[in-house]
């Protein structure tokens, strides 16, 4: 697995990583929880892919899995670098895997970055991921279920969990409800807006 190095913790990091497996909904509520901040939503995937040239299935099947997640490490040293150089503040959609890794979170410990658990039932989950393409981990039910559970400790090992099961605006709302980034980041006065019923 790749290590990532320990990083001191960096004063007035914006940026918030939302964790989950995959089909929790990480790009959908990343995308409007930032524009709800005013911040900037930064798709760790997406990052990966254009580092890359190649999608991410045809990066584990070219490159395997183990370069994968050296880029993946890389892209997200880099995206945290940014953040700091541009005194950006930052939504990051970790990838369904990144959080799992050998050494994630206390790297992002260290940096100071919270990091939210989006959790939802392996049911829906996978409901979801039925219909979606471009995972290259997702094969079948059974291998599926195994890969949640596998990952199911690394992600109880975030900051925050929020359920994921419902509709994208309302997980937005809890997460703005529960103070997580006036917290995290020192504002004082965020607008919540109330998802429309």
């Amino acid at each position: 697995m790749t290590q990532l190095p320990s990083r001191p913790a960096q004063s007035g990091l914006q940026v918030l990583c939302l964790a989950g497996f995959m089909g929790s909904g990480k790009t959908t509520v990343g995308t409007l929880l930032a524009r709800q901040l005013a911040w900037r939503f930064v798709d760790l995937d997406e990052r990966i892919e254009e580092a890359a040239g190649l999608r991410i299935p045809e990066i584990f099947e070219r490159l395997g899995e183990a370069t994968f997640r050296q880029m993946e490490a890389d892209q997200l040293r880099a995206a945290l670098g940014r953040a700091v150089e541009h005194k950006e503040a930052v939504v990051l959609a970790l990838g369904g895997g990144t959080y799992a890794q050998t050494g994630a979170p206390e790297f992002l410990r260290a940096a100071g970055v919270p990091v939210i658990w989006l959790d939802a039932a392996p049911d829906i989950l996978l409901t979801r991921c039925m219909t979606m393409t471009g995972r290259p981990l997702f094969r079948d039910e059974s291998s599926f279920r195994a890969l949640y559970a596998q990952r199911l400790p690394s992600y109880q090992l975030a900051d925050h969990r929020v359920d994921s099961s419902g509709e994208p605006s309302r997980v937005v709302a809890e997460i703005l409800r529960r103070g997580i980034i006036s917290a995290a980041a020192g504002h004082a006065h965020l607008v919540v807006e109330e998802p429309k019923s």
